[in-house]
């Protein structure tokens, strides 16, 4: 059965969230400390102890959603049975998935997304907008009202997200009011945890300034094929990055789309990672009864993940296995720059020679985990090859990687 994993965007954060995988997984953990670093407060604390108010402003949201789809994804790829063959993200997931296929770096992601959320911010200071989600009322029907004169150019279809929900993006006032509306044609009618009428019109000079910035970001080969929310189709290559996801913030995100791509290609093995269940939640709702539907914020499924990582054994590991394994690794980078892949990968070679030359071992050491993890990055190592090679050390002794 093929694999796709999905990110889900905002609106799905709540106060704890990614705090079992920070307990559980170095991985993890390190991924909090990275991007905490990088944007100078704490990413954990405000996602297990943040207010509902901060989560909920969008310059934070999306820094913590993204923090933690990452965090989910490093624990979830070293277990994976199988390569995923598809990657797809619901508005910000987009970029997380993108992340995770390799095209951007985790640091440029992480101050791409604070930009993208302060830009998205900054767009309602003087004109105050939300989204709501409409159940039970066909596009069509939603779409003829919204071309109504009294919401004209105020209230527009902004998410086409499955058979049974769509949302639209507006300006509060006029929102409140086509709410009776949609109520009253026997609609049912759900406000998101949103602070801007998000993938509208609204959005067009935060689109023009995503745009300038996603220009001076260097993206990379992808991994993974990732699809588009603008066009709910593959990404025909990293260059389409800076128009496809600054169009996104203007034009409609068309995961239905997405979806029944999946559907037509036989991808019926679903994986969330990130926080919340939203958007499996949605795809149970589409009752796709082939389809095996899973989320890595279900405890069950986490614990069962992580229980089966753990290797057995009680000896610990030489440092040099780890130099060993990043020398031996086979580099699938074949359409990078040398000298920026050199570059990546020059500093982690080197602290994994000294910590070879110190004749230690690595009890569980996070930093050669880190070091040769950022090394399988840079080379592209896929899921299935890492797996066996972190597996191989594992039978050398106890590597407790997550």
């Amino acid at each position: 059965m093929q694999t796709a994993l999905l990110f889900p965007g905002q609106g799905s954060q709540y106060i704890g969230m990614g705090q079992d995988l920070f307990t559980r997984s170095i991985v993890a953990r390190r991924t909090f400390e990275e991007a905490s670093e990088i944007l100078g407060y704490s990413v954990s604390n405000l996602c297990f102890q943040g207010s509902e108010a901060d989560l909920t402003r969008t310059d934070y949201a999306q820094p913590c959603i993204l923090t933690v789809g990452i965090a989910a994804f490093r624990v979830l790829v070293e277990r994976m049975e199988r390569e995923p063959v598809y990657l797809a993200g619901h508005s910000l997931g987009e970029i997380t998935a993108l992340t995770a296929s390799g095209a951007l770096h985790f640091a440029d992601a992480v101050r791409l997304v604070r930009f993208r959320g302060m830009l998205m911010r900054d767009a309602q200071k003087h004109k105050a907008g939300s989204m709501m989600a409409v159940h039970g009322l066909t596009p069509q029907v939603i779409e003829k009202e919204c071309l109504e004169p009294e919401y004209r150019g105020l209230v527009v279809i902004s998410n086409l997200n499955s058979s049974r929900q769509t949302v639209v993006s507006g300006q509060v006032n006029a929102l409140t009011k086509i709410k009776e509306r949609f109520t009253d044609l026997g609609g049912h009618v759900t406000p998101l945890q949103v602070d801007g009428a998000f993938h509208s019109p609204f959005m067009k000079n935060a689109a023009m300034q995503l745009y300038d910035e996603l220009r001076l970001i260097p993206f990379h080969s992808m991994r993974y094929s990732v699809l588009s929310n603008v066009t709910a189709l593959p990404y025909p290559n990293v260059n389409c990055i800076p128009s496809f996801l600054s169009e996104q913030m203007v034009e409609r995100v068309r995961w239905q789309g997405c979806v029944q791509f999946l559907m037509e290609r036989q991808v019926y093995n679903l994986i969330e990672v990130g926080p919340g269940s939203v958007l499996s939640n949605m795809l149970r709702r589409e009752k796709l009864d082939a389809c095996m539907i899973q989320s890595m914020d279900k405890k069950e499924y986490l614990q069962k993940l992580i229980k089966e990582s753990l290797p057995k054994g009680n000896r610990a590991v030489s440092y040099a296995h780890y130099l060993k394994a990043a020398l031996c690794a086979k580099n699938y980078n074949i359409h990078g720059e040398t000298s920026n892949y050199l570059k990546e990968v020059a500093g982690p070679f080197r602290e994994l020679e000294q910590l070879a030359r110190s004749g230690d071992v690595a009890d569980g050491n996070a930093k050669a985990l880190e070091a040769l993890n950022h090394i399988l990055d840079c080379k592209m190592t896929p899921a299935i090859q890492r797996g066996g090679i972190l597996s191989h050390i594992a039978e050398e002794g106890v590597v407790r990687h997550v």
